[in-house]
């Protein structure tokens, strides 16, 4: 028996990267994932790859989570499909990383461009626990993990609103892990350091790769080729 045999995990921004990844080591540990994105054929190919892989009955949606009747949409979508139960929500959909916000200081940032990431990063996840929440709540268990990163812990000198944006998740990760034990229901939040996904680390150039990783003391990102061997 698979130490998640049969459990069903939602995992927001799941077609590629760090989701992808915790997407597939889900599914090779049991779990029937719902796999979400904003691109719908994205996701159908995600959907198709793991369920030969893994031999799962993963799920497809196109979602943007800025949209609340789109997260609305999914949590109902997941009820139907798998026999009204939901054991895992992860969320990691995110802002993509992007020059004119990465290399801009505060000072020279806008009220809108902080309001763009908020409305994915912490906005978005906000959205996705509000509905979640009811349904582990009946079901008295249940799981949320939250995507933060090491900024929000020890400060960086770019990208201010993302730093922003994913400290206020751990305070929204505090607060339901507070506020909603007593339901049974735990909330943990994960802060990555650097990944070399597409997204992020294909955008550096050699010196910005190397001036990156000199305070990591194994001298290299993290990567998203983990092993999926289950135990």
């Amino acid at each position: 028996m698979k130490p998640l045999q049969g459990r069903i995990a939602i995992v927001t921004g799941s077609t590629k990267g760090n989701g992808r990844a915790i997407a597939e080591l889900f599914s090779a540990n049991g779990s029937n994932v719902v796999i979400v994105g904003r691109d719908e054929k994205e996701a159908a190919v995600a959907v198709h790859e793991i369920s030969q892989k893994y031999k799962t009955h993963p799920l497809g949606l196109r979602v943007d989570v800025t949209r609340l009747e789109g997260v609305v949409k999914m949590v109902e979508t997941t009820l139907k499909k798998f026999d009204r139960r939901i054991d895992i929500f992860v969320n990691n959909a995110g802002f993509p990383i992007e020059d004119r916000l990465w290399d801009r200081a505060l000072h020279e940032i806008s009220e809108d461009d902080v309001n763009e990431v908020l409305d994915v990063d912490t906005l978005g996840s906000f959205r996705c626990c509000k509905e979640v929440l009811p349904v582990i709540m009946n079901q008295k268990s249940g799981v949320i993990i939250n995507i933060s990163s090491t900024p929000a812990i020890a400060g960086y000198d770019k990208g201010a609103p993302y730093t922003v944006t994913k400290s206020a998740i751990l305070g929204l990760t505090k607060y339901i892990a507070k506020e909603y034990g007593k339901f049974g229901i735990r909330c943990n939040a994960i802060a990555p350091g650097s990944i070399a996904t597409a997204r992020n680390w294909g955008r550096l150039s050699k010196a910005e790769r190397l001036a990156l990783v000199s305070g990591i003391p194994l001298g290299r990102p993290g990567n998203r080729r983990i092993s999926l061997e289950s135990r």
